[in-house]
Formats: structure tokens, C-alpha cells, sequence
């Protein structure tokens, strides 16, 4: 029997508060309703759970800062988004205090535009801040009444005026609980104010007419849970039903002050880092840094061209970073008076890219490497380290170069007189188009002669700064840097120390040492030769403009000029080659060479041979631009040995110096995705060496390493130049045949078991022939696809062979 069941109207105090969908809430902050609900599910939306289905509470939301929702909190939601009605004058100030809050990123300007947007409602704000835990500090106040006189009234200033807890119970209730509050009694309000600030008691009731002090609400100003401090509004008409809208400002302006105060510590913690840095270069006895002065009047250049804030700073520290790189430079270099040499020039060009690398490792100061890199660039493109020309070298650096030459035209002079100034700035016109920017430069100059002529304070005091001041560097010191960017010789020094610096692979150093020095020395043949076979060879290591590939070319230690330069370690001028009886012939067309050794920590590691088809090409001006490059290239060249040794003993058996097993894997795979691509056919032959634990057990294991040893020789002679031989473990070995199909592939195996019988080793002091080896056979795909599955049909057949033959 079907029953109906009619529920009793629901009295109006008991109808259940404004709820919100998903989707209604997704329109209003516009957002996909699947984000609404996961920030539901994370806590980061208020939203409460009926059911399986998500609604929410406009006042809470307006709580939680989204003040879209202040204008719903009366009406009743809808399916569509609700039309917001006319907002309230306090409703409108809030929000526009609120959006004018999160455009700041500074505390007082976030202070000063919410107050001055709650003034225009008629209510006067105040901001206090937590001090100690024991009370707050006013830290700003706007009176709705511009030009009231409040000091004067009240009789003290009220920023700076220090509430302990125990008299402002109202600010101590509101920062411990989190909670706004609301007081509507003008009398109270007054009389709190008397017991909050004794000072103020007897002008209490003026103060409270001043400020109109009908009702207040005070909000606390809540980050990550904690107060931070409170906000409390002043005026007429506020009520309890401003609470909510107020929390939801206090929220969204405690979000601005801490974005803005946590802008202002990242600040200070790059402002710290650049002045760390800035004073290891001044503690640097050395360099004798006028970095501080620099940065200061490039600064005030950077604001007479209008620069913001955030660009004046990049400039200021630019100024100040701009030496630092050579921390990484010797004393010796830093203080030599006279002139510094090829090398010692060469390698103080070093210091820009020095620099910009130091600071790259920074996140905060990475965006000043380009501006340190490029302060060596001339506005001609005759700087260094890149060659930068115009504006493609940084405006901040641009600046900055204006600032050095102004300093090195005036302060770095030794006799300083009044007129120094003029005759600096006048001489700076000369560089403009060299090295410094013309338009610059022009603005520069125009700065300080309308500074000169009003008698500026800065001005004066830099004038009084330079006739007490003394040179920062000594007299033909290294400070004259900057004109080594125009000798065609250094900067190929640069280009060669520059490309080859980062470079480990052995044979890309190599070709890019013989190419460099080729293409910008001009010398018609280069190689680089290189020890061998325990030093007793010379090897070509690479080569540029021969006529024949001579790459792996050996020759004797004991022969041959090269090899006399690399055994004595002193470079070689041979006018005519065919005069010199040591000389060995690497091509036809030759009849002039320099040979030049390149040292690293006094050992010769290589030689660098240039050659020519003229006769008497090189001089001692080509073995002064070796000795200045040669240290770098050495050093970049046994770096690169190095790893090229490491490199080779992580592929390679240490018994037999065949390819290990990890290559030969990493081989196999590049075959079989070759002749995937190409649909061709490859081979793997499977060895297993016979009676390998008999030699061992009968002659020891000496013996059986030698076994082993002359198995790979046997291998090595047998197979092709493309072939990859490898050790794969124990008494077994692997050979990968490139584009080699079954019938080819027997082939080969036969040569390898004929040749196995020409072989001998050593077992103690008998002469033994190698007992033999097992083979088997698969090929790429009718045996297997994959690296295992070849392996496995190899391993298959060299067994079926040994049991047959056993």
C-alpha cells in the first residue's frame, strides 16, 4: 500500500544557509569544476560534503578571500551564476583595497592605497604589527578627513605607538583567536582607547570625534595559520554584517604583506650575496677595487635615464661584480707592474667568462651573467669574450663601460687637478663609437655638466673625491686590459683557449686544436702528434691541410724532428726542411715547419707541427704565440687523455684490451636498430676456449691468462677492421660481424679456427699451441631479434659443436 508523507513547513529561523554547487562556485572564480573539487578535497576551498556532492557557503568563502562572493552572501543561489547585486560603498571600497593591495610589492604602498581607498567609504584605517608576542606596534594610519591635524590632536604620532596586550584585550582577542570583532558603542570605543594609550586619555573624546568613531571592526592579519598582526576600521555605520567582508579583506591584504615581505627578504638575501662578493674582491689586496664608487655613480646614470628600481639595481650590481672573476686569478698577475706577457694577457682575458660562470651557479644572481660576461665589449665589436657589437651588448653593461672609462680618464690618473673632470669627460667623447656607446656617452657628459654647473651635492662630493684620491692600480699595471681587444694575436690566444677549455672527448680536442689554429694562424698544414706504445712512438693524433689522410700515422721517438722536440721539450724553427737531415716527410709540398712541444706541469705531452710550402714561413713571433697558447692547449689536451683512458678502461677487458661485455651489448643494439632501418642481415660468432681449466689446474693461472691473452690475438688477426671483438666473461668471446649474412659468417669462423693452430703461448717456460675453441653461429633476424635471443641461439649451437666433437 503506498503511503505519502507531507513533511510541516520549516519555520523561517530554521532554513538551512545558502549552499553553492560545484558548478556555480567553478563560474564565479572561473575555474573547471574538477580543480573546485580537488581544492575542496585539499582544504584549500571551504566546502562541505553532503553526500557524495561538494556545496559551499558564500560567507566562508568570502572569509577564505574571494570576495566574489560578499554580494551573494544575502541573496539565494540559482542553477545560473546569480546577477551580483548593487555591492554596499564599504562592499566596493573592500574590494578595490583589496585588488589595489595585490598589485604592490612593497608593505607601506600596500598600507598607503588601502587606506586611502577605505577613506573614500569615510573610515579611517589603522595597521598594527606583532611585536615580541607582547603587544602591536601601530605601522601605519589613514584618516578618512585629509588635512584633520590627528597628531595634533591626539597630542603623540600614532605610527610607532607600541599596545601591550594588557591593554588592548580587543587586538590581543583578535590575534589570538583569528577572529574579526566588532564593537557599535561610541562610548566604549573611546574608553578603550584612553586605557590602550594613557598618553591619549584626556584628548580621548576628541580623538574620537576626529576620527568619527562610531563603530569598529579590527580583523587580524592571518599567514600560514599565525597573526601577523590586525587591521581595525574606523567609522559610521559599520555593522556586524561587515565582519565577514572585512575578515575576507584582512585575508586577501595579509597575502599582499607577505608577498611583499618575502619579495623584500629574497632582496636582501641577493643584495647580501652581491656584497659578499663585492667585498671579497675589495679584501683582495691585490685589485685594489673602486667597486663601491662605481656602482654608486653608475646607479645615479641608470636613474638620469630613467631606469626603474629593478633595472638600477641590475646595474648597481653589475658594477659591483663586474671584477670578480679575477678572484680566480694569481697575485703575480694582479700585481706585476710591467707589462704582462702573451700568456699572462691571455689569461686575465679569462676573467669575464669566469665571472658569468660563478654567478650562472646562483639562481638569484643568475640574470647578471650576461651583463659581467659582456663588460669587456666594445661597442665596434672589438671586444671580448664574444665579440658583441652595439646593442646586442647589454644597456646595464653598456652603462657601466661609461662609468669605468670615466673613472679611468679621471680617479686612475697620477696628478689630479680641478680641471681633471673636464679634460675626462672630453676625452670620453673620443672613445664614443669605439667602446662606448655614443648616445651614452653624450648623456653621461650632459649629466655631469648640469650637475656641475647647479652645484649638486653628489657632484661635489665626487669632486672632493677624486683630488684626495690616489690611483687604484699600479702605473703600467694590468689595468690597460681593455686595449688588448684589438690585437688580432691575443684574441686568436682567446678564440683557441675559449673553444678547447670545456672539450674531454680526445679526438674532438684534437681536431679542434688543428682546425683553430689552422684557419686563424693561417698555417697551411697543422697535426698534433701524440705518445704511444709506452712513449716510444710518436702518433698523428689528427691533422688539417695535408693532402693524405695521416691519421694513426707512427713514428720513432728517436727520429725526426718531432720526435727531437718532444724528447728535449724546445720548439724547432725550420726554415727549409730538405737542409735539416732529421727531418721525415709527411708531404711533398713541404718546406718550412715549426715544431712546438706542449707541456703540461713540465711533462711533454704532445707536439703541435705546422707546416708550410714556402720556405722560411715561420719566425720567433709564431713560437711566442705558441708559448702563450701551448700551457692551455697542453692542459686541455692531458685533461682530455685522461678521460679518454678512463673512457676506454670502462670498455675494455684489462687482460685482454678487447672490448668488454658492456660494449659489446651497447654495440649490438646499434646493429640490430641498423639493420632494422635498412633491412640488412648481421652475424654474432659465440668462442669458448677449450681446456682452459685444464691449463690452469696443470700450469697455473700465469698461463692461462696468457692463454686468453694470445685467443684475443688470434682474433684480432683473423677478422675484418669493422668487426667488434669482444671479451664476453671468463673463457669466452664474441665477435659482432657488421652486414654479414649465415654463408659470410661460417666463413669467417673457419678463418678463425685456422688460424687458432698458428698461435702459441707461453706455459711457464714451454711454448704450448692454443688447445682450440668452440664456435657458434646466428644471425640477425632468422635467429633471434633481440640481443638475447641471438645470444642464446649462438650459445645454443657452440654446444651442440662440443658435444659433438666430445
Amino acid at each position: 500500500m503506498k503511503r505519502r508523507v507531507t513533511l510541516p513547513a520549516m519555520p523561517p529561523a530554521l532554513k538551512l544557509p545558502i549552499l553553492l554547487s560545484v558548478e556555480q562556485v567553478a563560474a564565479v572564480i572561473r575555474r573547471h569544476p574538477e580543480v573546485v573539487r580537488r581544492q575542496a578535497r585539499d582544504g584549500r576551498l571551504p566546502g562541505e560534503k553532503i553526500g557524495r556532492v561538494w556545496f559551499f557557503r558564500p560567507d566562508r568563502l568570502a572569509e577564505a578571500g574571494f570576495g566574489q562572493f560578499l554580494a551573494q552572501m544575502a541573496g539565494e543561489p540559482s542553477a545560473e551564476p546569480p546577477a551580483e547585486p548593487s555591492p554596499t560603498p564599504l562592499v566596493r571600497a573592500l574590494g578595490e583595497a583589496g585588488l589595489q593591495a595585490l598589485q604592490h610589492l612593497d608593505r607601506d604602498a600596500i598600507f598607503l592605497v588601502v587606506g586611502k581607498c577605505l577613506a573614500e567609504a569615510g573610515l579611517s584605517t589603522f595597521f598594527f604589527v606583532l611585536t615580541d608576542g607582547k603587544g602591536l606596534t601601530c605601522a601605519f594610519r589613514h584618516i578618512a578627513q585629509a588635512g584633520s591635524g590627528f597628531e595634533e590632536v591626539a597630542g603623540q604620532p600614532a605610527v610607532g605607538t607600541f599596545l601591550p596586550f594588557d591593554r588592548a584585550p580587543i587586538l590581543h582577542r583578535v590575534c589570538t583567536t583569528r577572529r574579526p570583532y566588532y564593537i557599535g558603542d561610541r562610548d566604549e570605543l573611546v574608553g578603550r582607547m584612553a586605557v590602550a594609550i594613557p598618553k591619549l586619555a584626556a584628548n580621548a573624546r576628541d580623538v574620537g570625534e576626529l576620527l568619527k568613531m562610531n563603530t569598529m571592526i579590527a580583523a587580524p592579519l592571518v599567514v600560514r595559520d599565525q597573526a601577523i598582526g590586525a587591521i581595525t576600521v574606523v567609522g559610521p555605520g559599520l555593522g556586524e554584517g561587515d565582519l565577514p567582508p572585512v575578515m575576507a579583506f584582512a585575508n586577501q591584504t595579509a597575502a599582499a604583506i607577505e608577498t611583499a615581505r618575502l619579495l623584500e627578504d629574497s632582496r636582501q638575501t641577493e643584495e647580501a650575496m652581491v656584497l659578499t662578493l663585492a667585498g671579497a674582491v675589495e679584501l683582495r689586496e691585490a685589485l685594489q677595487s673602486r667597486g663601491y664608487q662605481h656602482a654608486e655613480l653608475a646607479e645615479r646614470f641608470a636613474e638620469h635615464l630613467g631606469f626603474d628600481a629593478a633595472r638600477r639595481r641590475r646595474v648597481r650590481y653589475a658594477a659591483l661584480l663586474q671584477d670578480v672573476g679575477k678572484l680566480n686569478l694569481p697575485d703575480n698577475i694582479l700585481k706585476k707592474r710591467g707589462r704582462l706577457d702573451p700568456e699572462e694577457r691571455a689569461l686575465m682575458m679569462t676573467h669575464p667568462v669566469v665571472a658569468a660562470d660563478l654567478l650562472g651557479r646562483f639562481t638569484p644572481l643568475a640574470d647578471l651573467a650576461p651583463l659581467v660576461r659582456s663588460h669587456h665589449e666594445w661597442f665596434n665589436g672589438e671586444g671580448y669574450p664574444d665579440g658583441l657589437r652595439g646593442a646586442t651588448i647589454p644597456i646595464e653593461t653598456r652603462i657601466v663601460s661609461v662609468v669605468n672609462a670615466f673613472f679611468n680618464v679621471t680617479f686612475e690618473l697620477p696628478v689630479k687637478t680641478a680641471q681633471t673632470v673636464a679634460e675626462g669627460l672630453q676625452e670620453l667623447t673620443r672613445f664614443a663609437g669605439i667602446n662606448l656607446d655614443p648616445e651614452l656617452t653624450d648623456a653621461f657628459v650632459r649629466m655631469c655638466h648640469d650637475a656641475e654647473s647647479k652645484r649638486t651635492p653628489w657632484f661635489q662630493a665626487l669632486l672632493q673625491a677624486l683630488l684626495s684620491s690616489r690611483p687604484a692600480t699600479p702605473p703600467s699595471g694590468p689595468r690597460d686590459i681593455l686595449s688588448v681587444a684589438d690585437s688580432r694575436e691575443l684574441r686568436i690566444i682567446y678564440r683557441i683557449a675559449r673553444e678547447t677549455t670545456a672539450v674531454l672527448d680526445l679526438d674532438t680536442l684534437l681536431t679542434d686544436i688543428v682546425t683553430i689554429i689552422r684557419e686563424v694562424m693561417g698555417y697551411k698544414m697543422v697535426s698534433v702528434l701524440l705518445p704511444a706504445n709506452q712513449a716510444t712512438e710518436l702518433r698523428v693524433g689528427a691533422h688539417s691541410g695535408y693532402t693524405l689522410d695521416i691519421t694513426g700515422l707512427t713514428m720513432p721517438i728517436a727520429q725526426g724532428i718531432n720526435g727531437w722536440v718532444y724528447t728535449h721539450g724546445v720548439p724547432q724553427i725550420i726554415p727549409r726542411v730538405e737542409a735539416d737531415a732529421r727531418y721525415i716527410g709527411l708531404d711533398d709540398q713541404v718546406q718550412s715547419k715549426l715544431a712546438f712541444p706542449l707541456m703540461s706541469r713540465g711533462r711533454v705531452v704532445g707536439v703541435l707541427n705546422a707546416e708550410s710550402e714556402q720556405a722560411d714561413a715561420f719566425s720567433e713571433a709564431d713560437v711566442a704565440l705558441m708559448s702563450a697558447v701551448g700551457s692551455q692547449l697542453a692542459s686541455c689536451l692531458e685533461v682530455a687523455q685522461l678521460h679518454d683512458t678512463l673512457k676506454r678502461e670502462a670498455s675494455h677487458d684489462p687482460l685482454t684490451r678487447l672490448n668488454n661485455r658492456r660494449h659489446f651489448l651497447e654495440r649490438i643494439d646499434q646493429e640490430i636498430t641498423r639493420a632494422s632501418t635498412t633491412a640488412e642481415s648481421f652475424s654474432i660468432l659465440f668462442l669458448d676456449v677449450d681446456q682452459l681449466k685444464r691449463i690452469n689446474d696443470t700450469y697455473g693461472h700465469l698461463a692461462g691468462d696468457a692463454l686468453l691473452r694470445e685467443v684475443s690475438n688470434a682474433l684480432m688477426d683473423a677478422v675484418r677492421g669493422e668487426d667488434v671483438v669482444s671479451r664476453y666473461g671468463g673463457d669466452e668471446f664474441v665477435v659482432l660481424l657488421p652486414s654479414t649474412a649465415a654463408a659470410a659468417a661460417a666463413s669467417v669462423a673457419q678463418r678463425i679456427s685456422d688460424g687458432m693452430a698458428r698461435h702459441r703461448f707461453m706455459a711457464g717456460r714451454e711454448l704450448l699451441q692454443i688447445p682450440g675453441v668452440s664456435l657458434g653461429l646466428a644471425t640477425f633476424p632468422q635467429d633471434g631479434a633481440t640481443a638475447e635471443q641471438l645470444l642464446a641461439s649462438a650459445d645454443a649451437t657452440l654446444y651442440r659443436h662440443k658435444r659433438r666433437a666430445s
